[in-house]
């Protein structure tokens, strides 16, 4: 089996992994809002109020249009087949975003979220299957996938390298003007519906120039890390499996290649 099939078969069990993951660990806390009307959440719909929610949702769908794509090259005969079907822009820029998006998730957690909280809220973090799921499993796997296994099709413009930092940028705006109308209205659980997820959201009981700083924070972080990931990339792609062509292949390259300089001369 050559390494470009190798790989492709690699990263389609990730993104299976993945899919099955997240769906799974959303079925939980579903059942769990259901049983526990103490729940963090406290409805299904504030599930969707934590950017951990809604940027695995994101990766999730982008996982399942490179599934599809990966499964149409899994059928393909030739590793040049497999390539033009995995290959592409839009695929490596997707993967792109969704690797950034999960990627913030684990360093908030492990960096900031973690080192503040009690046995508690440790617990609700990563001491569950689901809380773990979202967390940490689908973070590594993913970045494992895209900084070793994803390729891309041509270097990307720079204004392109910025885009693994919109779906964080976008959450950021949204909260902040959610809040700001009083939808969310405070960083406690007795306002119900009314409960906002993370407490530097707060712009009615925090100074200005601190939700000012946050939201500035914000958006150079999720652009650095898109930049930085971009990069990363580019370095460690071919670190493991590289791509090889079958051996007829090889020889119709260097043909096409010597017919080409022919020309030139």
């Amino acid at each position: 089996m050559s390494n470009c099939r190798t790989r492709l078969i690699i990263s389609y069990i990730i993104n299976l992994i993945m899919i099955i993951v997240f769906i799974s660990s959303i079925i939980c806390e579903i059942v769990d809002i259901h049983n526990n009307p103490d729940s963090v959440y406290q409805s299904v719909w504030g599930l969707f109020r934590y950017f951990t929610i809604d940027g695995n949702l994101l990766s999730c769908i982008f996982n399942i249009i490179i599934s599809i794509k990966q499964y149409q090259a899994l059928r393909m005969k030739s590793d040049k087949g497999i390539q033009e079907k995995t290959i592409s822009h839009f695929l490596y820029m997707i993967s792109l975003i969704s690797a950034c998006t999960d990627i913030v998730i684990f360093v908030v957690v492990m960096i900031i979220f973690l080192p503040m909280s009690n046995s508690e809220w440790i617990k609700g973090l990563i001491g569950t299957y689901k809380s773990a799921s979202v967390h940490i499993t689908i973070p590594v796997i993913l970045n494992f996938r895209f900084l070793f296994l994803d390729r891309r099709e041509r270097d990307l413009k720079l204004y392109e390298k910025i885009f693994g930092g919109i779906p964080m940028c976008l959450y950021g705006i949204i909260m902040f003007i959610l809040c700001g109308a009083k939808v969310f209205k405070s960083f406690n659980k007795d306002e119900g519906d009314g409960y906002i997820p993370y407490p530097f959201l707060d712009v009615y009981h925090q100074e200005w120039y601190f939700c000012t700083f946050i939201a500035i924070f914000i958006f150079l972080f999720g652009f650095g890390i898109s930049i930085l990931f971009d990069f990363l990339n580019k370095k460690f792609e071919k670190l493991i499996l590289p791509y090889d062509l079958e051996e007829g292949e090889e020889n119709e390259g260097e043909e096409k290649k010597l017919f080409v300089e022919s020309l030139k001369e």
